[in-house]
């Protein structure tokens, strides 16, 4: 593995430090979201995104996403697009501290036991950002169709 720049250094400390901050931050982003929407039980979308799934895609079809709020909607489908893949591939949220790599420095899902590649991570808040700029009628249940495909194969 190479050195790290100074700045990779200090980003990857920064990263570090926040790290704990993030992942508590998903529970109450996703139950509010979900509260938002009038879903049952929000609370439990953390522990159960995929029963969440027809309705936050059926509310993400409709949707026109102005600029100016791609960053509210960005986090909170990003957080619920790692929370689904952490269920089906029993993975966990990380940082990815592997230099050379497309989502260095960024909180990742991955350590999959159910991916033959133990390396396989993704960004889901990279994965949603096309996503959240594709016209109304966009799938987010493909989205992750396409997502856990690519993460099987990786």
């Amino acid at each position: 593995m190479r050195e790290l720049t100074e700045d990779e250094r200090e980003t990857l400390a920064r990263r570090r430090e926040g790290f704990d901050g993030f992942v508590a931050e998903r529970m109450p982003v996703l139950a509010d979201f979900a509260k938002g929407l009038a879903l049952d039980e929000p609370a439990m979308i953390v522990a159960d995104p995929q029963r969440y799934l027809p309705a936050i895609d059926a509310f993400m079809r409709s949707q026109t996403i102005l600029e100016e709020d791609r960053f509210w909607i960005l986090t909170r489908i990003g957080y619920f697009v790692g929370e689904v893949l952490v269920q089906r591939l029993g993975g966990c949220w990380l940082l990815n501290e592997v230099p050379d790599t497309r989502s260095f420095l960024r909180y990742v899902v991955g350590s999959f036991a159910r991916v033959e590649n133990p390396n396989a991570m993704v960004d889901p808040f990279q994965a949603v950002f096309p996503f959240l700029i594709e016209p109304v009628g966009r799938d987010l249940t493909g989205l992750l169709a396409q997502v856990e495909a690519e993460l099987r194969r990786a």
